[in-house]
């Protein structure tokens, strides 16, 4: 009869006074019924209005869960933001190794990084081919950490590289196949950098001279093809009339580059176009002093000319070898950037206190194109001359033709090498070459 509470309420009121002014009027008792009536209905209004409310009363918590969820989504996405705005400026910082982890101290950052390079070498000596897996010494397996805390413009670090090379091919020979697996410490260093005065290294690394007979632009360079054609088969022994000799292709082909040492180490700043001086004195006597042309603490990131972009160095070394005075080595390599293709030169000698002149020659041209989408595709060829260096009136002879392919969202690099090594020996024409066939892949993380 009633649909509405509202209505109903009224009409209760409404009967209420109607039924108290006939008492008054008539002084006549209310019927109980009536009373009763108005009870129920009183009552059954008071329960929805309770409910009512309480249902007000959730929908209000709902929406103020919702406002703080909100606010919390919003306090997250900011944060992760300048995390991650943190770790981008990192990166562009430079250091070796990109992504970043927790460190020790709250203001260091801490980078890991490394890589593993294996080959199968096919190799022929003139009287036997044999195969071999090896883990690649051109650019050997390896992992690292580096520690970096900056502030105005002043940088202290840290680095430590260990080498893990299972069966290293500059070890493994015809007459051991199975090289002892090889765990060395490559870097344990200490730095202070500061952007107006250069940078002071002290520890386990690179002497002034590492890497000058080695600055090369282009991409067959990284993983298997540069002026250190020997690394790949080192150990390998010429042959003659059928029998191993003594000499290895590692005794023949040497470039003349400085190498990793406990040292004392400054490099200047960069000045000029791109110039930086570097001088070390290392333990047991030994000292380098180097110029590099683009080099900027390693990181090799040339001077560009027009469409052109170059990198070199040179240096003078005293190794504190049996026999020899200085050493001096260099390399320079030019690339234009349009066509991708490079030209690369290497060049080192020992000047001696007895008949001996050693000296190599190095020369390479290479072109990089993007041919596939998952990467860069690098083709190289290259001939290597030497004299003098195992042995007096030696002539060595190497010629190499070697493509890679990058494979950038798995940091893999494809790579696939021929060689060859011939050497002459002053009175004896009879040592066989050696023909290597080289496939193999490199992976960074």
């Amino acid at each position: 009869m009633f649909s509405s509470p509202c209505l109903k309420f009224a009409v209760a009121i409404g009967l209420l006074v109607f039924s108290v002014a006939r008492a008054d009027a008539q002084s006549a008792a209310v019927d109980p019924q009536v009373l009763e009536s108005l009870k129920t209905l009183i009552e059954a209004q008071q329960q929805q209005l309770q409910r009512q409310a309480e249902t007000i009363e959730a929908l209000k918590q709902r929406v103020e869960g919702l406002e703080r969820t909100t606010t919390e989504v919003r306090d997250t996405a900011v944060a992760a933001k300048s995390a991650a705005d943190e770790v981008q400026q990192a990166v562009e910082a430079g250091g070796v190794g990109d992504p970043t982890i927790s460190s020790g101290q709250e203001k260091v950052k801490l980078s890991i990084y490394g890589q593993v390079n294996r080959a199968l070498n096919v190799a022929d000596d003139g009287n036997a081919t044999d195969v071999y897996f090896v883990d690649n010494d051109t650019s050997n397996s390896r992992v690292g950490f580096s520690g970096t805390a900056k502030v105005d413009g002043t940088t202290i670090g840290s680095v430590l590289e260990i080498g893990f090379s299972a069966n290293n091919s500059y070890n493994v020979s015809q007459d051991s196949e199975r090289a002892s697996d090889d765990v060395s410490v490559r870097k344990a260093d200490v730095y202070i950098r500061n952007d107006d005065y250069g940078k002071l290294s002290f520890g386990k690394g690179s002497a002034a001279g590492d890497d000058t007979a080695e600055y090369d632009l282009s991409l067959v360079a990284g993983p298997i093809m540069y002026s250190g054609v020997a690394d790949i088969v080192g150990g390998l022994k010429f042959t003659q009339n059928g029998a191993l000799t003594s000499t290895t292709v590692g005794d023949a082909f040497f470039n003349f580059d400085s190498n990793r040492q406990d040292r004392v180490r400054y490099d200047t700043v960069n000045f000029g176009p791109g110039i930086q001086g570097s001088v070390s004195a290392g333990s047991d006597e030994r000292y380098d002093i180097a110029l590099t042309w683009g080099g900027d603490y390693g990181d090799w990131t040339g001077v560009d000319y027009g469409n052109f972009t170059t990198l070199g160095a040179i240096s003078l070394a005293d190794p504190n070898s049996s026999g020899v005075d200085y050493r001096v080595a260099g390399s320079f390599s030019v690339l234009h950037n349009p066509s991708g293709i490079s030209a690369t030169f290497s060049g080192g000698m020992d000047e001696r206190n007895d008949n001996r002149e050693p000296f190599n020659l190095y020369g390479k041209l290479a072109m990089d194109k993007d041919y596939f989408s998952i990467g860069a595709t690098g083709f190289g060829v290259d001939l290597t001359y030497s004299e003098d260096i195992a042995a007096l009136g030696d002539e060595g002879f190497s010629a190499g033709l070697a493509i890679v392919q990058l494979y950038e969202e798995f940091g893999a690099e494809f790579y696939a090498q021929l060689r060859m090594f011939d050497l002459d020996r002053q009175g004896n024409s009879d040592l066989e070459g050696i023909y290597v066939g080289t496939v193999g892949t490199r992976v960074k993380f």
